[in-house]
C-alpha cells in the first residue's frame, strides 16, 4: 500500500499528547545555574558605565558579565544600545529568585540619545544615526530592473503613485526563546529552542573559537517558531560562553515580555511606487522601492526587502520594472523572517496594485488578473527568478471555481437585505520556496526496519510523518517500520534546518535518495548471499527460488558472510520551486464598532505532490489565520522615543480559536510536480502569502458596502477605529 497521498495522523505526537514533551525549560542538569539579562529601557542611548558590584556580592550570584567582559559577551557594541531591550549585562545565579533580585541591582548609567523609529524618516538627512560608522541609516540598497520603465510609464493610459506598508508583527510562538549550555571540558552541549541546530552549532563554534567537532546542539521539543528561531541570537552565544567560563550548566529562559523585546519581528516593509496601466486593465510598468524597517541591526532586513522586490511581479506579464530593495536601520528590535518572509509582502503589494487597476478601470478583479497573468511556466521572471512549472491562467480559473468566489460575492450582495455587511476578497499568489543543501542518513536494522536521520528540524509541522511516508514507499515497507529522528547534530552531520517551506522538498528528497542508495547496497549484498541477480519487493530480495529479507541481509553483514554498507548518507542540493494558487476571504463587518470578523477562508493551491493531505490542510489553517491576523488584529506600537507600547499579550492581540474563520482548502487535482525527487513544492507559507492580500480586499469590499463608496486601504493592520472612520465620513 502506498503511503504518499494518504491523510495519515502524525506519528510524532504520542509524547506530546501523553505529557512527555521535553522543552528547553524542562531540562535540568546537575549544578544548573540560571542566567538573565539587564536590558536597556531606552531605544537609543550611550552606556557610560555599568556597576555590577552590588549584584556580584548578593547571595546566590555566581557571575556578572558586563561590557568590560569583552568578547564573546560583547555587550553594548560601539558603547551604546540601539533598541529598547538590548542587553547590557548578564547575571548568572544559583536559582531564579536570586537571579531576578540581582538583575535589579546592576546599575547602568545611560546617556539617552534621539531615536528614530520610522524608516522613511530615518532615510532623511539629519536623522539620528543608529550606526554612526555607516554615516547613514541606509545599510544596503540594490536595484532590480528590466525593460524600459520610463518609456512604459510614458506610454501608459493611466498612472498611479502611492505608498503601501505592512506593519511589524510579533511571531508569538507559544514557547519563548530559551537555551541550556553545559561544558564537560571536551564537549560544549547546547539544548536550544531553535529551527536550525546545525546553524547554531556553526555560529557558536565560530563565536567561541572552538572546533566544530567539540560542539553538540540538541533541539528538544519546540513550542513554535514561525521564523523567529532561525536567527542565532546573542543570548545563545552568551549562555554558551558562560557555561564554558564557569564550568557549570547555564540555563536562560525568556519571559513573555522579554521575548517581545528579544525576538526578531516580522513584516515591516514599505513599497513606494509609481505604476502605469492601460485603460483596459493591463499593467505596463512599476517603478519604486521596497524599504525594510530593518531595526537596530540588519540581520535579515535586506534579505526580506530583496525577496519582496524580486517577487513583486508575481506571475504577471509586466516586464518593465525598476525596483530598489532598501534596508534601513531604526531604533527597534531587528527585523527577521516571519512565515513567508518577503513573499506575503510581495503578494500584498502586487495584489493591491491589481485591485487598484480593477477599481480605476471598473473591471472585475478576476478579469484584471486574467488579462495580466502569464499563461504557464516555466517562466523567467524579469527580475531573475525562474518559475519552474505551473498553469497560472488555468490555475486562476480553477481556483475561482473551486473557492466559489462569485457565489460568495452574490451572498454578500444578498446579505444587505438581512442587515448584514459582508465583504469578499481574493488574491492570486506565486511564491518561492526551498533552497540550500540538506542531509539525510538511512540505516537498515537487524529486524528489517529502518532509521532515518534528517538535518531538517521539525517543530510541529508533522515533517517526520511526511518523510516516513516517502521513505516507506521508496523501500516498499509499512510505515511502522520507519523511524525518523532529527534535532541532534551528533546524529546527522549537517543540515540547514526548517524554514522556507523546504522541509519535505529538501529534507524529504535527501531521505528518498539515501534510501535508494541504501537499497542498492543491500541488493549487492543480497546477490552475493543468494548467488545471483536479485529483485526486491516489500522488504524481501529474491533470486531464483531463494530469498532473504532485509533483516537477514543485515545479519549476514554483521556475521561477515557478505560485505555491504548498512547506512547511506545523501547530501542533497535543493533548487527553488514555486507553488501558486488562489486565496479567498469572507469577512463580516459591524459598522457601529468597526470590528471585522473573518467568516471563511477558501483556497486553491498547486503545491506539487501532496504527501499528506491532513498535514497540508493543517498548514493551511494556521498559515491563513496568521495572514488574516496581520490585517485584522496584530499591531506593534512604538512611541516617538522607540519605547514599545505593546509589550505583551495584554496589549498585543493574537487571535484565538473563536476568532478563526472556517477553512475550506482545495488542492490541485493534477498538481505540477517540482523536479525534486519528492515532486513537492511546499505548503507551510503558501496560506500566509495568499490570505493577507485577500483579507485586505475583503475589508475594502465590506467598507464599500457599509459606506456606499469606494475606499482604498494601503497598510496593515486595519484597525476598527480606521474602519469606523472610513464608514462614518472619514476620507
Amino acid at each position: 500500500m502506498r503511503h504518499v497521498g494518504r491523510p495519515l495522523a502524525r506519528l510524532e505526537d504520542y509524547h506530546l499528547l501523553y505529557g512527555q514533551a521535553r522543552y528547553v525549560d524542562d531540562i535540568e542538569l546537575p549544578g544548573m545555574l540560571h542566567a538573565g539579562f539587564v536590558r536597556s529601557p531606552y531605544a537609543h542611548a550611550r552606556v557610560r558605565r555599568v556597576d555590577a558590584s552590588e549584584a556580584s556580592s548578593m547571595p546566590g550570584v555566581v557571575a556578572v558579565f558586563t561590557p568590560q567582559s569583552g568578547k564573546p559577551f560583547d555587550f553594548a557594541p560601539g558603547g551604546k544600545v540601539r533598541y529598547q531591550g538590548e542587553a547590557v549585562a548578564m547575571v548568572v545565579a544559583a536559582d531564579r529568585y536570586a537571579l531576578y533580585d540581582a538583575l535589579e541591582r546592576v546599575y547602568v548609567d545611560y546617556e539617552p540619545l534621539p531615536a528614530v523609529v520610522d524608516p522613511i524618516k530615518a532615510m532623511e538627512p539629519g536623522a539620528p544615526l543608529v550606526d554612526e560608522s555607516l554615516g547613514t541609516n541606509v545599510s544596503h540598497r540594490e536595484k532590480y530592473a528590466s525593460g524600459d520603465v520610463e518609456r512604459a510609464l510614458a506610454s501608459s493610459d493611466r498612472l498611479v503613485e502611492e505608498e503601501l506598508s505592512t506593519g511589524r508583527v510579533v511571531p508569538s510562538a507559544m514557547e519563548p526563546h530559551g537555551v541550556v549550555a553545559a561544558h564537560d571540558g571536551r564537549t560544549l552541549l547546547i539544548y536550544d529552542s531553535t529551527q536550525k541546530p546545525h546553524v547554531v552549532r556553526r555560529e557558536v563554534a565560530r563565536s567561541l573559537d572552538v572546533p566544530l567537532a567539540a560542539v553538540r546542539v540538541v533541539q528538544p521539543d519546540v513550542g513554535g517558531a514561525f521564523g523567529s528561531k532561525i536567527q542565532v541570537y546573542p543570548e545563545e552565544v552568551r549562555v554558551a560562553a558562560a557555561a564554558m567560563a564557569l564550568r557549570r550548566p547555564v540555563k536562560w529562559i525568556a519571559t513573555r515580555s522579554e521575548d517581545f523585546k528579544v525576538t526578531t519581528y516580522g513584516r515591516g516593509l514599505v513599497l513606494r511606487y509609481k505604476a502605469g496601466f492601460t485603460r483596459d486593465g493591463v499593467l505596463k510598468a512599476v517603478k519604486g522601492e521596497v524599504i525594510a524597517d530593518a531595526g537596530a541591526y540588519d540581520w535579515f532586513g535586506f534579505d526580506l526587502a530583496s525577496t519582496a522586490a524580486t517577487m513583486l511581479p508575481g506571475a504577471y506579464k509586466v516586464v518593465d520594472l525598476d525596483v530598489d530593495a532598501v534596508s534601513v536601520l531604526t531604533n527597534k528590535p531587528p527585523l527577521g523572517p516571519y512565515r513567508g518572509a518577503g513573499r506575503p509582502e510581495a503578494t500584498l503589494f502586487i495584489e493591491r496594485i491589481m485591485d487598484l487597476i480593477a477599481d480605476e478601470t471598473g473591471l472585475d478583479p478576476v478579469e484584471v488578473r486574467r488579462r495580466n497573468l502569464v499563461p504557464a511556466g516555466p517562466y523567467d521572471n524579469p527580475l531573475g527568478l525562474h518559475y519552474d512549472s505551473g498553469e497560472y491562467l488555468a490555475g486562476l480559473e480553477r481556483g475561482v471555481a473551486a473557492t466559489g468566489y462569485y457565489d460568495l460575492v452574490r451572498r454578500a450582495e444578498a446579505a444587505r437585505a438581512e442587515g448584514r455587511v459582508l465583504g469578499v476578497g481574493m488574491s492570486f499568489y506565486i511564491e518561492i520556496t526551498t533552497y540550500g543543501h540538506e542531509v539525510a542518513i538511512v540505516r537498515a536494522e537487524r529486524d528489517g526496519s529502518f532509521t532515518v536521520a534528517v538535518g531538517i528540524a521539525p517543530h510541529g509541522q508533522g515533517d517526520a510523518t511526511g518523510i516516513a511516508q516517502l521513505v516507506a514507499d521508496e523501500l516498499q515497507i509499512p510505515i511502522e517500520r520507519v523511524r525518523v529522528v532529527w534535532g541532534d547534530t551528533d546524529v546527522v552531520p549537517d543540515g540547514v534546518g526548517t524554514d522556507g517551506s523546504r522541509s519535505l522538498t529538501a529534507g524529504g528528497s535527501a531521505a528518498v535518495l539515501a534510501a535508494r542508495r541504501l537499497l542498492d547496497e543491500l541488493r549487492k549484498a543480497a546477490e552475493e548471499l543468494l548467488g545471483g541477480p536479485a529483485t526486491y519487493s516489500e522488504g524481501v530480495f529474491r533470486s531464483g527460488d531463494k530469498s532473504a529479507t532485509v533483516g537477514e541481509i543485515v545479519e549476514a553483514v554483521y556475521r561477515g558472510k557478505v560485505k555491504a554498507q548498512l547506512e547511506a548518507m545523501e547530501v542533497y542540493r535543493a533548487r527553488p520551486t514555486f507553488p501558486y494558487g488562489v486565496g479567498v476571504v469572507e469577512v463580516e463587518l459591524d459598522p457601529e464598532t468597526g470590528i471585522a470578523r473573518p467568516l471563511l477562508y477558501r483556497s486553491y493551491d498547486d503545491i506539487g505532490v501532496v504527501v499528506n493531505p491532513l498535514l497540508a490542510e493543517g498548514q493551511i489553517h494556521g498559515g491563513a489565520l496568521q495572514g488574516i491576523s496581520q490585517v485584522l488584529y496584530e499591531q506593534v506600537v512604538y512611541d516617538q522615543d522607540g519605547s514599545l507600547a505593546t509589550p505583551n499579550f495584554a496589549f498585543y492581540h493574537v487571535p484565538k480559536a473563536v476568532e478563526a474563520p472556517r477553512y475550506e482548502p482545495h488542492f490541485a487535482e493534477t498538481p505540477h510536480r517540482s523536479d525534486h525527487p519528492t515532486g513537492t513544492k511546499g505548503v507551510g507559507e503558501a496560506p500566509t502569502v495568499a490570505s493577507a492580500a485577500a483579507t485586505i480586499r475583503a475589508l475594502e469590499d465590506a467598507i464599500r458596502r457599509a459606506a456606499g463608496r469606494r475606499v482604498r486601504l494601503r497598510s496593515t493592520p486595519v484597525t476598527p477605529e480606521e474602519i469606523y472612520r472610513l464608514i462614518h465620513g472619514g476620507a
